[in-house]
């Protein structure tokens, strides 16, 4: 994730705009496997596995304690659910053998060292190779997908943002210079959600002013103009740049920025089977007043990267400073972490789930009246369920998601799907 992108969000935290799913009825020619996904000799649970119908490319995943919920055709049989885990030994299951609730144990996969040999080459190394790699790593072909997207903001605890829609994807090919192409097919957002609470009244005072000045030009204010609160579903375009490494803006994995990282050669993992060389990495200083680090997993056999993590701290400049000091704010402990994850598909990688999460500790101080304090966090989960290679077509013009127009004049559910239909990751 882009640190500037990052640290413009943060800044811009308090006018954030805002879900909470209905309940679902299951279509009557679905089948739907609810489980739990655990460590075999800990027992305790493991977030984020994938979870995923190894022929009919179905998938989902785990949430935070480790349930999925998987949704999918009664006319597909003869499939297994493939349930994999950096770090972990894949574990596969005959549908056929798997009833409505699973409990699944993965084992952890123990590398030993002599698997991985000492390298008389520096990490950077790898890394660049892996980058050059690309075209034969990447996906050659266009191909489509579907996927699930989720946004939440959070201010001490309560929801003030929550948003849920279903995407389908076109890529031309992550080697073609041709943008991407999204088509909304679902979006819902909650019905009853926290107002913010931090500058509450100020805001009023700025409604109130913006009521009387449409007042007399004989307008209503939209209740998103009423609120202070913006309209937009962008969130999607800046997450999903992190799934095409391509085009990624990283940094660390950029060769003319090495010099600004220390990288070193961590424990070895694996992925579904693959041997991973695993790439720590940490900023030299600030870049982009940010503080990063974090782990780069590389495929040995196929030199492709699998998975990358990135930590932050954010340093707030030095030329900012007084104007917050000036205005009476504080921003402490401003951080995120960023997650992107691909999957193996006939020996090419595909997006599989990118994930972000944001968050900061804002105070307003007043002269005579009591501070203001607001704990934020901002969320964003992308999530492939169905991978398409053949057959694709690219989305209309007409169709096509524009981030910087209103979402809901934008959904065009082609493909007549419900939201029961949809493997979202369980909240």
């Amino acid at each position: 994730m882009n640190p500037k992108n990052l640290l413009f969000c943060l800044f811009t935290l308090i006018h954030l705009s805002v879900f909470i799913p209905g309940n679902t009825i299951y279509a009557q020619d679905q089948k739907v496997i609810i489980g739990s996904v655990i460590d075999a000799n800990t027992k305790e649970v493991l977030p984020f596995t994938s979870i995923t119908l190894k022929k009919s490319l179905i998938g989902t995943a785990t949430n935070e304690d480790g349930i999925f919920e998987i949704k999918f055709s009664s006319e597909i049989i003869g499939d297994s659910l493939f349930v994999a885990l950096l770090g972990y030994k894949s574990n596969t299951q005959p549908l056929n053998a798997i009833k409505d609730t699973i409990l699944i144990a993965l084992q952890k996969s123990e590398i030993e060292l002599k698997e991985i040999v000492v390298r008389p080459l520096p990490p950077t190394y790898y890394i660049k190779q892996a980058m050059k790699n690309l075209k034969e790593t990447n996906p050659k072909d266009p191909f489509q997908t579907e996927a699930y997207y989720r946004e939440i903001v959070m201010e001490n605890d309560n929801y003030i943002v929550s948003n849920e829609a279903v995407f389908k994807s076109y890529y031309p090919n992550f080697q073609d210079t041709i943008k991407n192409q999204h088509q909304v097919l679902l979006y819902r957002k909650a019905n009853e959600i926290k107002e913010m609470s931090f500058m509450k009244e100020r805001r009023e005072k700025k409604v109130a002013k913006k009521q009387a000045q449409a007042k007399k030009k004989g307008k209503v204010l939209t209740d998103e103009e009423r609120k202070g609160l913006a309209a937009n579903f962008g969130g999607l375009e800046q997450i999903l740049k992190q799934a095409d490494l391509s085009k990624s803006e990283d940094e660390y994995l950029d060769s003319t920025s090495f010099k600004h990282y220390n990288y070193n050669f961590a424990s070895s993992s694996s992925y579904d089977n693959k041997i991973l060389l695993v790439i720590d990495f940490k900023s030299k200083g600030n870049i982009n007043h940010v503080r990063q680090s974090g782990k780069i997993y590389i495929d040995i056999a196929s030199n492709a990267i699998v998975k990358v993590e990135e930590y932050g701290d954010f340093v707030i400049p030095i030329a900012l400073r007084p104007i917050l000091f000036l205005y009476g704010f504080s921003i402490d402990k401003p951080k995120y972490e960023s997650i992107k994850l691909f999957q193996c598909v006939n020996t090419r990688w595909y997006p599989k789930n990118v994930y972000f999460n944001m968050s900061a500790d804002f105070t307003k101080t007043h002269w005579f009246e009591p501070d203001e304090h607001s704990s934020f966090s901002i969320e964003g989960v992308f999530n492939v369920n169905k991978i398409k290679i053949n057959g694709t077509q690219p989305i209309p013009k007409e169709k096509r998601f524009v981030p910087s127009k209103k979402i809901e004049p934008q959904v065009f559910n082609d493909e007549k799907i419900n939201w029961s239909d949809v493997n979202i990751i369980k909240k």
